[in-house]
């Protein structure tokens, strides 16, 4: 974990984790979490969509939870679903460290 905290950085450019839309709507179709996570090529047993935006200049914004890796993910891609950027933080920086990640990691 780095000294400006990956967790803030996340929150600070996107609001509080589940502050997002549960759909989005990218050139007239709307897209739930589910189906944007299948978009960024991101939906796996173990990921579990938390929210999305819509971003100035016709960027978006998945976050997820990846539980293999134990991370909250903010996902950046464009209207053709092309991932431009992603940040993530450890779980642990919501949960503290007595975190059981049973539940995130689909084991």
């Amino acid at each position: 974990m780095n000294a400006l905290g990956d967790r803030d950085r996340i929150e600070g450019r996107f609001g509080p984790l589940g502050s997002g839309a549960q759909s989005l709507a990218i050139r007239g179709t709307t897209y739930s979490l589910s189906q944007l996570l299948a978009q960024i090529g991101a939906e796996f047993d173990d990921s579990k969509p938390i929210d999305a935006l819509a971003l100035p200049e016709g960027r978006y914004v998945l976050r997820y939870i990846d539980g293999q890796d134990q991370r909250v993910v903010a996902s950046e891609f464009d209207a053709d679903f092309r991932v431009l950027a992603e940040t993530s933080a450890s779980i642990t920086e919501w949960e503290g460290d007595g975190s059981s990640f049973t539940y995130y990691s689909g084991h």
